[in-house]
């Protein structure tokens, strides 16, 4: 019992010092906050970093740039402050477009710009248009792209612009290089619904699973499930994501009533040095909506996560899941009172829970971590 309390102290201050990420589907915000001048005012450049909790590739710049011209415009992603090698997104009105380009030196061939292929064509949120003799141009660009100069969510880029003398497709009629170091943007976290509609009973009935996927238009890495487990005991409660049906490699939530923390760990062999569950580092408690509540006798746990982290095991959103369940027998952080495994197709409506299995709690070895992670 001495280790067990041991454990649990070590988890509280684990508990205090851990900071939650909390992120959302890549949408640019309704305000570019970055404002640059350039060409001596008259063209400006709106600007704004969203980052991506789950992936770096992920992570989008928003743009729009204002000219008080009627003429193409362009941006440019160029390290060594060169034309060429740079990747241009060249906005012409004449052609409503706003497409990716690369500069080249056959200027006899195809001019100073050539369209990238299709599959690079992946700018989001395009729109060109003019009026009382300005154009406005927006998009958003992924800061990292196979194949494409990297745009840095912090430290030093060097980009270019460029503006023509109307809008038919020539040589620029200005362009410059500047410098920009970008404020990173972190988003507001996505919403579950109200009512989450599947619904799997567990353990005898003595624990219910209520689930629901919201998809990410934008990316599968964005797109989460949402949690809600409901017990008829008040304990601490996990929930586990394991391919194998086996504890060891799972990724676990716990519900922690004694601490008032829902948190990710993972299962280790090391039972004699920090039990069979150790916390996630802080990168990776990224849990949204996080709560647990305990009254008349029952403990609701509720949380959202990311189908898909780096490092982590990831959740079909259409197709069989295999998942753990698992109850305490009090509140402290202990060997579970009852587990059980059971797969879940989230488009599903008749899971296949497997018949829970029945422990008997000891005190050779706690649950959680002894030497909790910094």
């Amino acid at each position: 019992m001495k280790a067990l309390h041991k454990a649990a102290l070590l988890l509280a201050t684990h508990l205090s010092s851990c900071h939650h990420v909390m992120a959302a589907a890549l949408d640019c915000p309704s305000e570019l906050t970055q404002v640059t001048s350039l060409n001596d005012g008259a063209l400006t450049l709106f600007t704004e970093v969203v980052v991506s909790p789950t992936s770096d590739s992920e992570s989008i710049l928003c743009a729009r740039l204002e000219s008080d011209s009627e003429s193409w415009v362009g941006f440019g992603i160029s390290p060594t402050g060169m034309m060429y090698g740079a990747n241009f997104v060249l906005a012409n009105a004449g052609y409503d477009s706003v497409q990716k380009y690369n500069s080249t030196l056959d200027v006899t061939k195809q001019g100073p710009f050539a369209p990238m292929e299709d599959d690079h064509q992946t700018l989001m949120n395009t729109k060109v248009t003019q009026e009382d003799g300005k154009t406005v141009v927006s998009f958003s660009k992924y800061l990292k792209e196979e194949g494409e100069n990297n745009i840095l969510a912090e430290g030093e880029n060097t980009f270019l612009w460029a503006v023509g003398s109307s809008n038919a497709p020539g040589y620029h009629a200005a362009r410059g290089e500047f410098t920009l170091d970008f404020t990173a943007t972190a988003p507001a976290p996505p919403d579950c619904p109200s009512e989450l509609t599947q619904v799997t009973p567990l353990n005898n009935g003595a624990l219910t699973l209520y689930t629901e996927v919201v998809v990410s238009p934008t990316s599968d890495s964005e797109s989460i499930l949402c949690v809600r487990l409901e017990s008829d005991s008040e304990s601490w409660v996990g929930f586990g994501i394991s391919p194998t049906g086996l504890m060891f490699g799972a990724n676990s939530i716990l519900g922690l009533p004694e601490y008032g923390s829902v948190m990710k760990f993972n299962s280790t062999l090391d039972v004699t040095k920090q039990g069979p569950f150790a916390p996630m580092e802080d990168d990776h408690q990224t849990l949204m909506n996080t709560k647990v509540t305990q009254e008349d006798g029952k403990t609701v746990v509720s949380f959202s996560k990311y189908l898909k982290e780096e490092g982590e095991n990831n959740i079909l959103a259409e197709g069989e899941n295999t998942f753990l369940w698992a109850v305490g027998s009090s509140n402290a952080p202990g060997y579970h009172a009852a587990r059980g495994e059971f797969t879940l197709d989230l488009k599903a409506s008749s899971p296949a829970p497997t018949p829970p299995i029945t422990s008997v709690p000891t005190t050779e070895a706690p649950t959680f971590t002894t030497s909790a992670p910094t």
